[in-house]
């Protein structure tokens, strides 16, 4: 190894250490116990903006767990592991180039050739999927039929002709959880392992990030500290009562009494699990772990080239942005949130600044690839900006009402009023790198 990448790797290994105190030295700055966002009341959020050169800001404000009294039991800050819903998907992408690196199969594949039975459209039969149109939700699979299934249960007797959309497979962009239930069971039948097992492996692992899906596979101590996420109503279905308690939604109890979805009454016995059989069950779509914290982290390392994550060719196709295809009919799918998705798989922003789209911070644009997430009361973004090298990561715990609709840009009202707060830090670095 060269000197001058000794000297680079020692330097990026500083700054992962000296991030932690200059955080937690930002997070005891805000101790607002009863935060509000965009015209709601939220339980807490956190913010992180990190750039390569160290530089960081943190945001945070809440509680990351309240009593059924609405007293705090714990502040929310940048170090509290969420359920950070689809951002998910960014660590699942990653794992499949580690695979594609270390030429265990290749994006471009088959997907059928790595599950071991064949996945087709049955309105298209002839025309293949692969995992690349997996990753950039151009395979016509479909959310309509189901993408949480049970331990026990095999996914592949689950998929049925509700489980595909209309379109051949490579025509259209239809966002759909279901490609990344498929993703896990092949990341499965690949490594032999555990999607929970693998992914510390091939991911978090190297990364040195602490991170974990549905609480399993977790470092010591780990889920005692996770947020709770909330809403004043049962379910997003209502009745929603602004003035009322905040109720759990999901990890009140953490670790839980089982990490996996099973059927009323029945045991839950991993032990007989059979890798490769059911990629739903650590849910890949949503059910990664991991603070706002070490996903600023996990961006700084893919900002790094020489970091010996992945090589440079595979870290320039994830921010290689790729416009959409003409969008679906998918419950999720949303063209003008959803523009661009790059080569290797992440959600990638248009950075044009025009109002009404994919740009909270509009007229300010938004730059740079990651991934957006919403689930169970939660809103969160990983925004990774290589032009300015700065990474964008946030989380916001729960609402009071349903999310009002933000008033530039297809983000809610709460997310563009938390990002607002990072306008002049973010401005401030572009400037820097457009600088000569």
């Amino acid at each position: 190894m060269s000197p001058s990448r000794l000297r680079h790797l020692a330097h990026l290994a500083a700054l992962c250490l000296a991030l932690p105190a200059a955080a937690q030295q930002a997070d005891t700055r805000t101790i607002d116990l009863s935060p509000s966002l965009g015209g709601v009341d939220v339980p807490g959020y956190s913010l992180f903006l990190v750039a390569s050169g160290g530089a960081n800001r943190t945001v945070n404000s809440g509680a990351a767990e309240v009593g059924p009294d609405g007293a705090t039991i714990r502040l929310m800050t940048t170090d509290v592991p969420v359920r950070i819903a689809s951002i998910s998907k960014v660590a699942v992408a990653l794992a499949l180039h580690r695979l594609a690196e270390a030429g265990r199969l290749s994006l471009d594949d088959e997907a059928s050739k790595h599950l071991g039975w064949t996945l087709r459209n049955p309105a298209h039969p002839k025309v293949p999927v692969t995992i690349r149109q997996m990753m950039r939700h151009e395979s016509s699979l479909s959310d309509a039929g189901g993408y949480t299934f049970l331990l026990g249960e095999r996914l592949q007797e689950r998929l049925g002709p509700q489980s595909w959309s209309k379109a051949a497979p490579g025509t259209a962009f239809d966002y759909a959880n279901i490609n990344q239930a498929i993703l896990g069971q092949l990341i499965e039948r690949v490594t032999g392992k555990r999607f929970d097992v693998a992914m510390q492996e091939l991911v978090f692992a190297p990364l040195q990030i602490e991170a974990c899906f549905n609480w399993s596979s977790c470092p010591p101590g780990f889920a005692e500290k996770g947020a709770v996420l909330y809403r004043k109503a049962p379910s997003s279905d209502g009745p929603w009562n602004p003035d009322g308690p905040w109720v759990a939604q999901v990890d009140a109890r953490r670790p839980g009494d089982c990490p996996v979805r099973v059927a009323d009454g029945k045991p839950c016995d991993l032990a007989g699990y059979v890798p490769g059989t059911n990629g739903a069950l650590f849910s890949p779509q949503g059910g990664m772990r991991i603070s706002v914290y070490d996903l600023g982290r996990l961006g700084l390392r893919l900002l790094d080239p020489e970091a010996g994550f992945l090589k440079p060719e595979t870290i320039a196709s994830l921010f290689r942005p790729v416009a959409v295809k003409p969008g679906g009919t998918g419950e999720e799918t949303d063209p003008g949130l959803m523009q661009y998705w790059s080569e290797g798989g992440l959600h990638c922003f248009s950075g044009t600044g025009k109002a009404g789209g994919d740009q909270p911070l509009s007229p300010q644009p938004l730059k740079g690839c990651g991934h957006l997430g919403n689930a169970y009361g939660l809103l969160s973004g990983l925004v990774i900006d290589p032009g300015a090298r700065t990474v964008l990561a946030y989380a916001l715990t729960g609402t009071s009402a349903p999310p009002p609709p933000g008033k530039v840009s297809r983000f809610t009202a709460p997310e563009e009023d938390l990002l607002g707060r990072a306008t002049d830090w973010l401005a401030e670095r572009a400037k820097r790198a457009a600088a000569p």
